[in-house]
């Protein structure tokens, strides 16, 4: 999460360092460092909704239907934003995740099963994986801490992160991922109506340091909505609402 201060595109750098320490030799001398870095764009824009209810229906509205009206407007701006999120994110999965990135991995074998064997595979690709060229191609250190799943896979994702057979005789039969990866379910990566979705693709991601698949911007810094109520226009009888939020 980051703050823009206007809605002009712009250009975000990550810095990346090559080659780490190097050992100081007896005449003193701290050999300097090489400096690469990693750029995206990134765009706030204004979204917003807009509602009216006339004198009669707040009149006849025995039931109080219209109370959460407010609550319901400022609902919206999450709903879009989860909306925006997740296109981002899954439009972009071919760039974000790669074998050059060594951050993927494919084959049947790797698909999220009770047996842990997929995520077994995804625990050793994360323990393998390497910082960018520019960054030294460094071993990536720091552990993962969440397992990323659609609804289709969080029984196995839930079955995988409880402590099962603790007191099993066969080493084979406990589940050595318990309490590893806390799952987290997000209904659109399986929804087709998102370019990129899947049934059975699953992530591994670790704390926000070690790199964010997705930046998001707020203008301001202002992370919740605007919600605004007035007087309908003055030749009708009622209330009007609006809603914004700027994000990209």
């Amino acid at each position: 999460i980051r703050s823009v201060n206007d809605f002009k595109t712009i250009t975000s750098y990550r810095l990346v360092g090559g080659g780490g320490y190097q050992k100081v030799g007896p005449g003193g001398e701290i050999k300097h460092g090489n400096l690469g870095e990693q750029s995206f764009t990134n765009k706030a824009e204004t979204y917003g909704e807009m509602l009216a209810i006339t004198r009669q229906d707040i009149i006849n509205d025995d039931l109080g239907a219209f109370d959460d009206l407010r609550t319901r407007i400022g609902a919206g701006a999450a709903i879009k934003l989860n909306d925006l999120f997740w296109t981002t994110f899954l439009a972009n999965l071919a760039t974000i995740f790669t074998s050059t990135r060594t951050n993927y991995i494919s084959g049947s074998t790797t698909n999220l099963g009770t047996d842990g064997v997929g995520l077994g595979l995804a625990q050793k690709a994360w323990r393998q994986m390497r910082s960018p060229s520019a960054d030294g191609s460094k071993r990536v250190s720091g552990n993962a801490k969440f397992l990323l799943v659609p609804p289709e896979l969080e029984t196995i994702a839930d079955a995988l992160y409880v402590a099962r057979n603790p007191g099993s005789v066969k080493v084979s039969d406990v589940n050595t991922f318990a309490g590893k990866y806390l799952p987290i379910v997000a209904n659109q990566l399986s929804d087709s109506a998102y370019t990129g979705y899947s049934t059975t693709a699953f992530y591994i991601l670790g704390d926000k340091s070690k790199g964010s698949p997705i930046v998001v911007s707020f203008l301001g810094g202002q992370e919740t909505p605007t919600v605004e109520s007035a007087d309908a226009d003055f030749n009708t009888l009622g209330i009007q609402f609006r809603g914004y939020h700027d994000f990209g």
